[in-house]
């Protein structure tokens, strides 16, 4: 009778052995599938923002978390009302591309309070647990050298060059200033015209068209990015000037302006901030803090100048 108490307590024992990983594992993914972040987003409009969201989503679907994308539309009234809502509702986790630096810092220390992480996508947000921040002078740098080079190869190192800005937002203010330092890195004898805001289409070929007449010389135009850029482009294109004389450069390497680079044309250059892969990498680093797991929690993302040269590696 003993032995077979004992042997029925060996079996009962052994059957616990294998189902309680069983049920952990269970619980653990019951944990994950449970997380709920929000990624409130600068502007999905822009295909920059739009293909970081993508790459937000594609990554939260791989680890079963439950994401919910916030469009701000630059707006800084909605983007406060947000973090209100997402504080009260207590999401696991926030990401956000900030509207209004200041007012988020301080909204960024409640969510902490409520034991909320908080992850700064691209734009800076100090105090915030992690984040992927951009080099924003070396970004405009990159695309700068490349004018520059073009000015001292193509035109005889003696041009009037002009910048299209977002100086309203002060974060982006050493990107432009990068792109000028590095046009004249390359072209010292080339003459600033012009610095103007316009970062969206339309108004990049407005401020385009409003240069041109003032200066009907202008060759060289370094864009903050390439929604301004390609407003620059269609301008430049509806004066007539002749594409070989002419250089136009932008960042953030969306579809758009990669598909003229590769053709060949006066948009000759953009700088690449894996608007995608960021994306992807700002869910995986938010999730593992969630988690409690080990993760450099503040990561820079990697830039490359694109041309002709390596175009085909970033059009997919």
């Amino acid at each position: 009778m003993k032995n077979k108490v004992l042997k029925n307590i060996v079996v009962l024992t052994a059957i616990l052995m294998l189902v309680l990983p069983l049920f952990a594992a269970g619980q653990q993914e019951s944990k994950v599938a449970q997380t709920r972040i929000t990624f409130m987003v600068h502007d999905l409009g822009n295909p920059f923002w739009a293909t970081q969201a993508k790459g937000a989503q594609d990554k939260a679907d791989e680890l079963g978390v439950k994401l919910t994308v916030i469009d701000l539309q630059v707006d800084a009234a909605k983007e406060i009302n947000t973090w209100e809502n997402l504080i009260t509702t207590k999401v696991d986790g926030i990401m956000i591309s900030c509207v209004d630096e200041k007012a988020s810092q301080a909204y960024c220390k409640k969510a902490q309070d409520a034991g909320i992480k908080v992850m700064a996508a691209v734009h800076p947000l100090p105090g915030a647990d992690g984040s992927m921040s951009n080099d924003e002078y070396l970004y405009g740098f990159l695309a700068g050298e490349v004018a520059g080079k073009f000015i001292t190869k193509e035109l005889g190192g003696v041009a009037k060059f002009a910048l299209l800005a977002a100086d309203c937002t002060p974060f982006v203010i050493p990107r432009t200033d990068g792109i000028r330092d590095g046009i004249l890195s390359q072209a010292p004898q080339a003459i600033l015209v012009a610095r103007q805001d316009a970062f969206q289409t339309d108004v990049g070929m407005k401020v385009t068209e409003s240069l041109l007449q003032a200066h009907p010389d202008l060759a060289v135009i370094g864009c903050l990015n390439d929604d301004g850029a390609l407003g620059a482009f269609e301008a430049m294109s509806a004066a007539g000037k002749n594409p070989s004389k002419v250089c136009i450069t932008g960042t953030d390497g969306i579809t758009q302006a990669l598909e003229k680079i590769k053709a060949g044309t006066m948009l000759r250059a953009s700088v690449s901030m894996a608007p995608y892969e960021s994306g992807m990498k700002e869910v995986e680093i938010l999730v593992k803090m969630i988690n409690g797991e080990n993760v450099e929690p503040h990561q820079k993302i990697p830039n490359e100048a694109i041309t002709v040269a390596n175009v085909d590696k970033y059009l997919k």
